[in-house]
């Protein structure tokens, strides 16, 4: 089974190995262990290694490197007109090759992987909404978006969305949970 993983969480490439969040890589290496191969879509940070990242340790990894982008200025809005298409790209070429497909919302890649996955309604995918899914957030506006085409029945096909908390209504299709990673 090819596991493909599409997330805003920057990655940093050696030449050896690939490093992110070293929280993010072990709750990613509980998800790896039921996986044969791993495609990893996700944005590169420049620089080099900081000390709180640790390299992933799986024999079958693939990285696709995305463009990081933001719409929080004029210039940032400008620049992501011509990066999205290349992402939308990416992460439709990502999800054709996975046999399951993990998001990891909410994010701005994690907004553009939800809407991609409108059209693989019959591919296996799970959901991690590490925001705060309560209905009666402020939140912004792209993570009303997120929320809204996660819990619509008719956009989101065949996924489990995982969220913190339990909320009024809650359907199975959203599991609450918690975990603990112990080092």
């Amino acid at each position: 089974m090819r596991f493909s993983v599409f997330t805003h969480v920057k990655h940093i490439k050696s030449e050896k190995s690939i490093y992110a969040y070293s929280p993010y890589v072990r709750e990613m290496k509980l998800w790896f262990s039921q996986a044969e191969e791993v495609e990893i879509v996700a944005p590169v940070a420049s620089g080099v290694r900081d000390s709180i990242s640790i390299p992933y340790q799986y024999e079958e990894l693939f990285f696709k490197a995305i463009p990081s982008f933001h719409l929080l200025s004029p210039k940032g809005s400008f620049q992501a007109l011509f990066k999205i298409p290349l992402i939308v790209y990416m992460i439709f070429g990502g999800m054709c090759r996975s046999d399951h497909i993990h998001l990891r919302c909410p994010g701005n890649i994690g907004l553009i992987a939800c809407i991609v996955q409108i059209f693989f309604p019959y591919k296996p995918k799970t959901v991690k909404y590490a925001g705060n899914w309560d209905p009666n957030a402020i939140q912004p506006w792209s993570y009303r978006l997120q929320k809204w085409i996660l819990s619509n029945t008719f956009l989101t096909r065949n996924a489990k969305v995982l969220v913190y908390g339990n909320w009024l209504n809650q359907s199975k299709k959203y599991p609450s949970f918690f975990y603990r990673v112990i080092f």
